[in-house]
C-alpha cells in the first residue's frame, strides 16, 4: 500500500475482544468505506510507524492515522467519528473535555478492555477484507 492510499488506517489490537468489536462497529457504521484497518501486531504496522518517526505502537491503545498524522487514545476516537453516519456526530461535544479526562477514560476502558470485550474475534466478509492490511 502506498502512502497515497494511506489517508485513514485505524490500528488496533488484534487480540482484543472489545477492540475487534470496535472495528466491527466502525464497519457497521461508516459513512463511507474509506478507512482501513491493521492489527497492531503486524509487521505492516512496525514499519509503517518507523517510516512516520514514531515509536512503536502500545497494545493498549488504538491508534488513527489520518492525512499524514498519527493521532492515539482519546484523541483518536474523535478523530474516527466525523466517519461515521451523523447521528453519532454528538460525540464529539465530549471532545471539548481536556484531553487529559478523555485519555484517563480511554485509559480506564483499556485496562478493563479484555474483561469487557470478552474473546470476539472479528471476521471481515468478503467485501470488507480489501481494507485490512496484514
Amino acid at each position: 500500500m502506498s502512502d497515497n492510499n494511506e489517508n485513514y488506517i485505524l490500528f488496533y489490537d488484534g487480540d482484543c475482544g472489545l477492540c475487534n468489536r470496535s472495528i466491527q462497529f466502525v464497519l457497521q457504521n461508516e459513512k463511507s468505506n474509506n478507512i482501513s484497518f491493521c492489527k497492531l501486531q503486524s509487521n505492516y504496522t512496525e514499519h509503517f510507524f518507523s517510516r512516520h518517526n514514531q515509536t512503536l505502537p502500545d497494545l493498549t491503545t488504538f491508534y488513527f492515522y489520518n492525512h499524514k498524522k498519527i493521532y492515539k487514545k482519546s484523541e483518536a476516537f474523535f478523530k474516527v467519528v466525523p466517519h461515521l453516519k451523523w447521528y453519532y456526530q454528538p460525540l464529539l461535544l465530549f471532545s471539548i473535555l481536556p484531553k487529559r479526562f478523555t485519555d484517563w477514560i480511554y485509559d480506564w476502558i483499556a485496562k478493563r478492555r479484555k474483561k469487557i470485550g470478552k474473546d470476539f474475534c472479528f471476521m471481515p466478509t468478503k467485501e470488507t477484507k480489501e481494507r485490512f492490511i496484514n
